[in-house]
């Protein structure tokens, strides 16, 4: 069940990263900040005027979590369930990453429940099949990684 909703949630997510869901905007950047959330983790709000992609001024005090230069305008997209989702290579590979995962739990799943059943033969069959998203998890994650690295540095 988690790899399904794991899977639902970042594809739908994924999909609007790479432009196919939600509403296409931009955030003209006018502060950012270092918050603390709950489990005392920082992270970078940005604050700014969100306008659509025709120009039109939706809402003077959007906030996004996002690693953004003051001054700066950066596309996002409005999706459905979460709200401004940045753009770009970086949200790419994460969501990419994390669709994957929830497939390789699903796979897992699905080999272990054949398994419990008695059906070896065909969880050992299904078995070879995991090895693929993997290694798309661990290729996923090392480019997520550079990608943020990369804007970091430069």
């Amino acid at each position: 069940m988690f790899g399904v909703v794991l899977t639902g949630y970042c594809g739908l997510m994924l999909a609007g990263a790479v432009g196919l869901s939600g509403t296409a905007e931009r955030l003209h950047v006018d502060s950012c900040e270092v918050v603390r959330t709950y489990n005392n983790k920082p992270t970078t709000e940005c604050h700014g005027q969100l306008l659509s992609a025709g120009g039109r001024l939706i809402d003077t005090d959007a906030v996004i979590e996002a690693d953004a230069r003051i001054g700066s305008t950066i596309a996002v997209r409005d999706q459905p369930l979460a709200g401004l989702e940045t753009l770009g290579f970086r949200a790419i590979a994460g969501w990419a990453t994390l669709t994957v995962m929830g497939l390789f739990v699903l796979a897992f799943g699905i080999v272990s429940a054949l398994t419990l059943c008695g059906w070896g033969a065909a969880a050992t069959a299904g078995s070879r099949y995991i090895a693929a998203p993997a290694a798309a998890v661990g290729a996923g994650g090392l480019i997520y990684f550079l990608a943020v690295l990369y804007e970091h540095v430069f």
